[in-house]
C-alpha cells in the first residue's frame, strides 16, 4: 500500500512538472524553479535536470504502483528525496524565499513557499519508500512474476 501511495504522489509530481493545467510552457515554469535554488548549475544541467526529473519521478512512479521492479524503483525515488531534501535544507539555511517546486504549482501537505514542512513532507516519503525497499514485495507483478527478492 505504501508503494501505490508513493508512486501516486510522484506520478502526480511528475505530472504537475510536465504539463501543469494553464501554464503555457511547463518546462519553463520547473526550470525556474530550479535557477531559483541558486546553485550555480551551467544552462546545459537546469536544462537537462528539467527534464530528467519528472521523467524519472514518473517512470518510478508507475513502477512502484504496478509493483514491478518495486525495490528499483522506490531506491530511485529515496535517493531523488534525499536529493530534494539536501537542496531544500541549503536553501532554507541561505535564506532563500522559494517556492519548493516539488509539485510545479502545486502542493502535498506544505503550502506556501519552502520551509521545514517541505523538508518533513519529503522525510515522511523517504520512510515509505525505505519501507518499500525493506519490505517483501506482495501483491505485487515482482511477486507473481516469481521475482528474487534478495
Amino acid at each position: 500500500m505504501a508503494g501505490i501511495f508513493l508512486g501516486a504522489v510522484f506520478l502526480w509530481a511528475a505530472w504537475k512538472k510536465i504539463a501543469p493545467l494553464g501554464s503555457p510552457n511547463p518546462p519553463q515554469v520547473f526550470a525556474s524553479s530550479i535557477t531559483a535554488y541558486k546553485l550555480g548549475l551551467p544552462d546545459w544541467l537546469v536544462t537537462f535536470s528539467t527534464f530528467a526529473v519528472p521523467w524519472t519521478e514518473l517512470l518510478a512512479g508507475v513502477a512502484l504502483i504496478l509493483g514491478l521492479w518495486t525495490r528499483a524503483a522506490a531506491g530511485i525515488i529515496v535517493a531523488m528525496l534525499l536529493l530534494f531534501i539536501g537542496l531544500g535544507i541549503s536553501a532554507l539555511v541561505r535564506g532563500l524565499e522559494i517556492k519548493c517546486g516539488c509539485f510545479g504549482d502545486g502542493t502535498l501537505f506544505c503550502t506556501g513557499g519552502l520551509g521545514w514542512c517541505h523538508i518533513r513532507e519529503n522525510l515522511f516519503l523517504t520512510s515509505l519508500g525505505v519501507l518499500c525497499v525493506l519490505a517483501r514485495p506482495r501483491g505485487t507483478l515482482d511477486e507473481l512474476l516469481g521475482r528474487k527478492t534478495f
